[in-house]
This record gives C-alpha cells, structure tokens and sequence, in this order.
C-alpha cells in the first residue's frame, strides 16, 4: 500500500508541499509583476502550471495565498537580519550596515518581493494589518539590539523614546527602499546603504552607539 501511494518518489504529503511550494513562488511571481491586487486563483495557477484545483487544496482564497506569500517574505527578512548581525564586524556601526546592506540587497535584488512587502502591501485590505504588526516587530527589535545587543529580547519596557525611534527609523528604510523600487528615488545599492547609516547616526547616535 505504502508502495502503491508514492509517485516520483514522493508520498502524498511531500507531493502535497512541492505544490504549495510551486504556488507560492508562482504568487510572488504573479504579485511582482500584476500587483497585489493583480493577483487571481487562476493567473496563480496557469503560472504554476498547476490545475486550478489544487491551488484550494493549500490555500482557501486569493487573499490567503497573498499573506502568504508576504509572510514568507518577512520571515526571510528576519532570518537575513539576524544572520548579519550575527556575523558583522563588531563596531556597532559596522553591524547597522551590514544589516541594512541585507535588507537592500534582499528587495533591490528581487524586486517582486520589494513590490510585494514594501509597495502594494500598504494599501492592500488584506496586507496593511500585517505590514503595521511587522512594522511594529521589527522596530522592537531594532530597539532590543541597541539596548542589550539581542534583537529577540522584549522591547516592551523600553524607554519611549527609544521604541518611537526604531519605529521612525524602520518606517523610513521601509519607505525608502519603496521610493527605489517604485523608480521615484534614482539612487544605486552603495547610495542607498550608506545614506541610510548616516540617517541612522543622525537620528539617534547612541542608538547604535550602546
């Protein structure tokens, strides 16, 4: 029986996961070229070459598969920030770039992800909750890191003023990067990266000074 259920080498859950997969890469294909709310059950399929109907057997709507697609993206986000901060040289200023070059390069890189997580995301119904709770998250975590060096500490009983801080500065590396992809802002990845640093040292120096 085991035998008998297994195609290509793949049982029915592995089989079941390679399509999810193939969805989600064809939804963030879709997203980065049509738009968010460009975006239907049927381009999703047709890009996946999948039948429609097993779009249904991983996703109960459009708008699922869009949070989705937009979760992947911050969690990718997260583990590259984490991983540059871990392995960035140890002058705090140092670290501030190198995770900030990451975020650059993960959005200026793929631009669909950018277009997704940082531009049509603000005004899609489904994706604005989500980007303000993430935009939220990582300012705590930019407030962790400058107070004990941990981006997973609590940030909740910081001082006020240096939560507002991460929060302005997240907000404006969000809206940033955006400007870059959206062609408004003529500026290269070097640009970019070191005007952000500075923006970061200007604001608040001891931010990244602790």
């Amino acid at each position: 029986m085991t035998d008998a259920r297994r195609y290509g080498g793949q049982d029915a859950a592995q089989r079941v996961a390679e399509r999810r997969a193939r969805l989600l890469a064809a939804g963030l294909a879709v997203m980065g070229e049509r738009g968010v709310a460009g975006a239907t059950v049927r381009g999703v399929a047709e890009a996946s070459g999948l039948a429609a109907r097993y779009f249904y057997e991983s996703f109960e709507s459009i708008e699922a598969l869009q949070l989705a697609v937009f979760d992947a993206i911050v969690a990718e986000a997260e583990t590259r920030a984490v991983a540059a901060l871990g392995t960035a040289p140890g002058d705090p200023v140092g670290r501030v770039r190198a995770v900030l070059a990451e975020m650059v390069d993960l959005y200026l890189d793929d631009p669909a992800k950018g277009r997704v997580a940082l531009v049509d995301s603000v005004s899609s119904p489904m994706l604005g909750p989500r980007v303000l709770a993430e935009s939220s998250r990582f300012a705590g975590m930019v407030a962790a890191t400058a107070s004990s060096g941990d981006p997973a500490a609590a940030a909740d009983g910081l001082p006020v003023e240096l939560r507002a801080t991460a929060q302005f500065l997240i907000g404006g590396v969000a809206h940033t990067i955006g400007a870059v992809l959206r062609g408004d802002l003529p500026a290269d990845r070097e640009q970019l990266v070191e005007v952000m640093v500075g923006l970061f040292l200007a604001v608040r120096p001891d931010l990244v000074r602790r």
